[in-house]
């Protein structure tokens, strides 16, 4: 157990404002990319770091991989790497307020691949693009460490891929474009704030 006095020193200092803070965080991410099939749900695991440059202006820069099954015949592979802009509407001095909400959006590159289990060359994979929007709240523990849950809505922009299972067997599609049937993707994580920069 840390001696009081070098908790005590580990307090962050603000320089000036918000602007400049530094933080690296992990995350774990739910997907919902299941067409109403709740035994379908990815999950995946990833890493960020944020830097602020405004009291009501953060950003995240995230990498995320998930998996997922396609019914019981094959699976999702997905992986996201990104960023996004979080607004925070209330004021807030300091960390010490315990919870901190935010509205978010973001871009991303997004991989995927699906596949077949008994059939593995039956498979398909494509890079795109997309967009997030949602909204989230920081839980601040202290001043350094916080919690952070959120949820955003995926939209995918380039071509992507999706599996169906139609009559017991497993078919492979291709779509292209603006897509509005994404995904919702739920995400916890664990942030710790390194400094303040500037």
């Amino acid at each position: 157990m840390l001696p009081s006095t070098m908790i005590a020193q580990t307090e962050l200092k603000i320089k000036k404002t918000h602007g400049g803070i530094f933080s690296l965080g992990m995350r774990t991410t739910v997907s919902t990319f299941n067409h109403g099939n709740w035994d379908d749900v990815g999950t995946g695991v990833g890493g960020q770091y944020r830097v602020q440059f405004h009291d009501r202006v953060n950003t995240e820069w995230y990498a995320d991989y998930l998996t997922s099954k396609i019914g019981k015949l094959g699976q999702r592979t997905d992986a996201h790497i990104g960023w996004s802009v979080m607004f925070y509407p209330l004021k807030d001095p300091s960390y010490k307020r315990f919870l901190k909400p935010y509205i978010v959006m973001g871009h991303c590159f997004d991989y995927s691949k699906v596949s077949e289990n008994a059939n593995p060359q039956n498979s398909m994979e494509r890079w795109s693009a997309a967009i997030q929007c949602g909204v989230g709240n920081h839980f601040n523990l202290t001043d350094r460490l916080d919690l952070t849950m959120k949820a955003q809505y995926m939209f995918h922009l380039g071509n992507h891929v999706e599996a169906h299972i139609e009559e017991g067997k497993f078919e492979i599609h291709e779509h292209g474009g603006l897509s509005l049937e994404g995904h919702l993707l739920f995400t916890l994580s664990v942030n710790y704030k390194i400094a303040d920069l500037w």
